[in-house]
């Protein structure tokens, strides 16, 4: 009686491990990563290197390239806006029990007002 208990043991166990093996290759994951027409959001270590009156457009716009939009407030300032954009798209499927779609988007904004030329002020939006 103790054999016959001990080959249904085993050969439950047989399979369960081979109904885990042939799930494994039923699961799969994968996530896309896309940015806007702007690229990547510009790095911590550059904006450290803008200082609030001192700074010039000149230097902002040879390192950040040209603003998403712009808008003159007075014939002597401007606010440059840079808008940048991270969109990640992941799934995720467990066989045919479970399937998830997931669609992620981070917006970073940077503004500048700049007056003659110089950076007078500097804020993120969020």
């Amino acid at each position: 009686m103790k054999r016959k208990t001990w080959m249904m043991r085993a050969g439950g166990l047989v399979l369960l491990v081979a109904m885990m093996l042939a799930g494994v290759g039923c699961v799969s994951s994968h996530s896309d990563v896309t940015y806007g027409s702007k690229g990547p959001a510009v790095p911590s270590s550059t904006l450290r290197q803008i200082k609030v009156g001192e700074t010039s457009k000149s230097w902002l716009l040879g390192v950040l390239g040209e603003p998403s939009r712009s808008a003159r407030t007075s014939p002597s300032t401007e606010v440059l806006t840079y808008v940048y954009t991270k969109t990640v798209d992941s799934n995720f499927s467990f066989f045919i029990f479970f399937d998830s779609d997931n669609r992620r988007e981070e917006r970073t904004v940077h503004v500048f007002e700049v007056e003659d030329g110089i950076v007078t002020r500097h804020w993120k939006e969020h």
